[in-house]
């Protein structure tokens, strides 16, 4: 029986999308290995301070060493190698020896290097070289991510495996519809979706410029997430008064907006995997998204593009789907279809046919 030992320092971090995949993945190899047997026996090994944590989520888990943090993963973590396939799934890998596998999500930090602090950029992108350093395996989310990363030298193509991303808890909770109560309009009121980020590569700016537009004055825009009206303002951003910072919220808030929400709106110059467009269509939200990064792998034909820089192509389709009835259903139809084909299941089935194609299953 060959040992697949998932870093599970993710554990200490907060509520990261990062975070979050490596949850639902960790939880869906378990999962795989007992619902078909394949040899493999998945393990999370934590650090003491994390032991709680782990067992709590039902995973196989073990304490390991004395230390705890970054420092518990580059000087102990690496001990356990001779025990089997250590895989970290949050775009972190220990610095010294070979053998291991990391999920890299995006190469963000050499495609979108103003989205980062200096020395967060330095210390991601050694680490994802470290990742793809030989010997080691990469996995990651889309065919873009992939050759995001072998385009900027991380790696080579024969170690790299494509595990596209599952919706996450959003798409599994009953909607809380109390979020409404925090928002100045009621949940008949035609609205759409977006992320609240002040990230460059997210660009946000063009969906406020689209709802600045007067065809859009009676459709509402709500930005769930860390930045404010305040923090946009501050940046230089014009904000108009059909949007809304509700800051963060529950999945199960999160859950009732895609419910009534007529499109999540994702702009971003770059992504390597896209989870708000996956969610927001598991929900029945019509995705409207830039032709940009992992997004088009994501959406299909199930949602509407719009160019980065033309905020006009956004609120023509926005208007659309507000204004017909018929062609709005038919798209919320196909982006629920096409969700259904991202599961946690088949994530799993396809990171251990990885680890079978290198030969670590022997």
């Amino acid at each position: 029986m060959r040992k697949l030992l998932i870093n599970g320092r993710f554990l200490s971090g907060g509520e990261t999308a990062v975070n979050a995949v490596a949850r639902e993945l960790s939880a869906a190899l378990h999962r795989h290995s007992i619902a078909h047997p394949n040899g493999w026996q998945v393990e999370l090994v934590v650090p003491q301070a994390l032991l709680s944590k782990a067992e709590a989520t039902g995973i196989p888990s073990r304490a390991h060493g004395r230390r705890s943090g970054i420092i518990w993963e580059q000087t102990e973590l690496p001990s356990l190698r001779s025990d089997g396939v250590i895989l970290s799934l949050f775009n972190t890998v220990p610095v010294f020896g070979r053998g291991y596998v990391t999920m890299l999500h995006d190469a963000h930090v050499m495609t979108s290097p103003n989205s980062y602090s200096r020395l967060t950029r330095i210390w991601r992108e050694f680490l994802s070289r470290r990742a793809g350093a030989k010997g080691n395996y990469v996995l990651t989310p889309s065919e873009h991510s992939k050759v995001s990363l072998l385009k900027h030298g991380i790696g080579r193509a024969e170690h790299y495996g494509i595990v596209p991303n599952g919706p996450g808890n959003v798409g599994r909770v009953q909607g809380n519809r109390a979020i409404f109560e925090r928002l100045s309009f009621n949940e008949e009121t035609p609205f759409c979706v977006g992320l609240s980020s002040l990230l460059p590569h997210k660009n946000i700016g063009d969906l406020l410029r689209a709802f600045a537009r007067p065809e859009l004055a009676n459709i509402q825009l709500v930005l769930f997430g860390k930045a404010s009206r305040a923090d946009f303002v501050a940046a230089g951003h014009d904000v108009p008064e059909n949007v809304h910072f509700p800051g963060f919220v529950s999945d199960e808030e999160l859950a009732a907006l895609y419910d009534k929400a007529l499109a999540v709106c994702v702009p971003s110059l770059e992504e390597g995997f896209g989870m708000p467009a996956l969610e927001g269509m598991a929900r029945g939200a019509i995705a409207v998204v830039s032709p940009c990064g992992a997004l088009p792998e994501v959406v299909g034909e199930a949602g509407l593009f719009a160019k980065v820089g033309q905020p006009d192509q956004i609120v023509s389709n926005i208007s659309r789907i507000n204004t017909d009835p018929a062609y709005a259903e038919d798209l919320r139809a196909k982006g629920l279809a096409r969700a259904r084909a991202f599961t946690w299941e088949i994530a799993a089935e396809k990171a251990f046919a990885h680890l079978e194609a290198w030969g670590l299953a022997e």
